[in-house]
C-alpha cells in the first residue's frame, strides 16, 4: 500500500491507546500482527454484512429516511433510568420532527440510542405522562404554535431530567 492509499490515523484513537502505555501499545501490535497473518494464509474471511457481533444492529429508527414532504410536528418523549444503588432519572424531551424516528434520533443524540428506542413518543402536545411536570404553560403555548406550524424554527428540541436518589 502506498502512501497516498493509506488510510489515515486516528489522532483521538492514538491518543487514548498511548496513555493506556508502552505494553498494552506492544499487545496490539502483536494482535494486529497476528490478524494480517491470519488474512493472509487465508485462515479467516472478512465479515460479511450485518455478521460482526462487535458491530451492533441498528434499530429500525435509526436508519429510515425523512419524508421532506411530512409536516413537521411537536414530539414528546419521556423515558425512565432505574438503577439500583444510582437511583431513577426520568427524562422528557418535547422536538420538532416530521416523524417519530426522526425524533428518537434527536433523542438518542443527547441519551443514548438504547434509551431512545425504549421511549415512550407521542406526536402531539394531548395527554402524555410527565407532561404537566416538565411543561410550564407558557412552554406548553409555545410548543402549540410550534406544532401548528405557526412562527416555528427550523428547528427545536428540548430536553430535561428529574432524578432522585433515596439511598
Amino acid at each position: 500500500m502506498s502512501d497516498d492509499t493509506k488510510p489515515a490515523a486516528s489522532t483521538f484513537l492514538a491518543g487514548h491507546l498511548a496513555r493506556k502505555g508502552s505494553d498494552e501499545l506492544d499487545t496490539l501490535q502483536a494482535t494486529l500482527d497476528l490478524a494480517r497473518k491470519l488474512l493472509v494464509r487465508g485462515e479467516v474471511e472478512p465479515y460479511a454484512d450485518g455478521e460482526n457481533p462487535f458491530e451492533p444492529i441498528p434499530y429500525p429508527w435509526e436508519v429510515t429516511e425523512v419524508h421532506r414532504s411530512a409536516p413537521r410536528r411537536i414530539y414528546l418523549g419521556t423515558v425512565s433510568d432505574l438503577a439500583t444503588g444510582t437511583g431513577h432519572t426520568v427524562y422528557f424531551a418535547a422536538g420538532l420532527a416530521r416523524d417519530e424516528d426522526e425524533f428518537r434520533r434527536q433523542l438518542s443524540v443527547y441519551i443514548g440510542h438504547t434509551f431512545a428506542n425504549g421511549a415512550t413518543v407521542k406526536a402531539g402536545l394531548g395527554d402524555f405522562p410527565f407532561s404537566k411536570t416538565f411543561i410550564s404553560p407558557s412552554l406548553r403555548q409555545t410548543l402549540r404554535k410550534f406544532d401548528e406550524a405557526r412562527n416555528a424554527p427550523a428547528s427545536f428540541f428540548y430536553l430535561s431530567q428529574w432524578h432522585e436518589n433515596r439511598s
